[in-house]
């Protein structure tokens, strides 16, 4: 038996449920330690990666949807990695748990799938061809588990969210003037009072956005944002409650 589970054909597939394990301790350990890791790694990933506001279906992922907080201006909604993401309903299920439900499918579909192969032909797919194939195939069974998940999680199970949703909001830039393909670095508090740095650049190619001025986001593009001088005063009471 031990030696099906540590076969080269085998071995992708046992590494994986063998992770799956050691996360799955961990978050218990974290739990019962009052450590909000899910947390912390929500909002790193959702942060980090460029999110679109909500994915529907798989062909929501080839899309040109854009998404935008001010009329007539707009970003992509969302980068691939990010689409993919949400398509997995990261951002409504917390991303260890995801992780734990992916290892769990592909090491369980890939041992399987590998046995099946030694009963019928006699000897298993090698790993590097038996690992992507499997991959690509249990996506949508993870999918189908989250998507169970996120209909009973709470609504609000994780405080990150995309950036997407800081098209429209106030910010201050703190990193030195910005200019036109010379972004500075920028301040915004999200809903949760989060804060959040963005880099920013003027919309207007002849504009300079100095340092503690207060400015509107109006796109995202490529990661960065670019802004305006802060058009309305009572947006400054909204960005300071």
């Amino acid at each position: 038996m031990i030696e099906y589970f540590l076969a080269p054909g085998s071995l992708p597939f046992t590494a994986a449920l063998l992770v799956m394990a050691g996360l799955f301790v961990f978050e218990i350990v974290a739990l019962f330690n009052g450590l909000g890791v899910n947390d912390v790694v929500d909002d790193f990933v959702i942060s980090s990666v460029d999110m679109p506001d909500d994915i529907i279906d798989f062909g929501d992922l080839t899309t040109g949807d854009t998404t935008s907080g001010l009329e007539g201006s707009g970003s992509p909604d969302g980068s691939m990695i990010g689409r993919v993401l949400a398509w997995l309903y990261i951002g409504k299920v917390p991303v260890l748990m995801v992780l734990v439900i992916f290892l769990m499918i592909f090491g369980l579909c890939g041992l399987i799938g590998q046995s099946i192969l030694r009963q019928t032909v006699g000897m298993a797919a090698p790993g590097v061809v038996a690992a992507p194939a499997v991959f690509f195939l249990t996506l949508p069974l993870v999918r189908w588990c989250t998507g169970a998940l996120a209909r009973v999680l709470p609504k609000e199970e994780t405080s990150a969210v995309s950036t997407a949703t800081f098209i429209g909001k106030t910010a201050v830039i703190v990193g030195g003037n910005a200019r036109r393909d010379l972004p500075a670095q920028a301040r915004l508090a999200d809903r949760f009072r989060t804060t959040h740095y963005v880099m920013v650049e003027p919309e207007e190619d002849d504009q300079v956005l100095e340092r503690g001025s207060l400015v509107l986001l109006v796109r995202r593009i490529n990661g960065r944002f670019t802004a305006i001088p802060n058009p309305n005063a009572a947006l400054v009471a909204e960005n300071e409650r």
